[in-house]
């Protein structure tokens, strides 16, 4: 039997390549798209059609426009990756954001409670 592939993760652009910093420390294949001249200010069905093309779940604070997308995705029989919103409320609003948001999707990751391709998950802040 072959190994599953580990989980691969593309932060959209308000998250910043910090967080994805702390999660390659933490072992997990995670990129920005702040990282990538070519994915900044994509539009956003494109950006979900590169991370699926990618194999990676998408992980966003753009809920309104992705879980739109998503659902349209979903009634045209297209598929994404997988989806991880993030509630910023729901996550302190200071210096401390970019750990507790690394922490939250490591915790995640570690849980192997990741989204399926073409689900969609919220992260709470809680995972931690």
């Amino acid at each position: 039997m072959t190994e599953r592939a580990r989980p691969k993760l593309l932060l959209d652009e308000m998250l910043g390549g910090a967080i994805a910093e702390q999660l390659r420390a933490r072992g997990i294949d995670a990129t920005a798209v702040v990282a990538d001249p070519l994915l900044i200010a994509t539009p956003d069905e494109e950006l979900l059609g590169c991370a699926a093309n990618q194999q990676r779940i998408l992980v966003t604070a753009n809920i309104s426009d992705f879980i739109g997308i998503a659902a349209r995705w979903r009634n045209e029989g297209r598929t994404h990756h997988g989806l991880i919103c993030l509630h910023h409320r729901t996550f302190p609003q200071n210096r401390s954001l970019i750990g507790a948001v690394a922490s939250a999707l490591a915790a995640l990751h570690e849980s192997r409670m990741l989204p399926a391709p073409g689900t969609e998950i919220y992260l709470s802040g809680r995972e931690s």
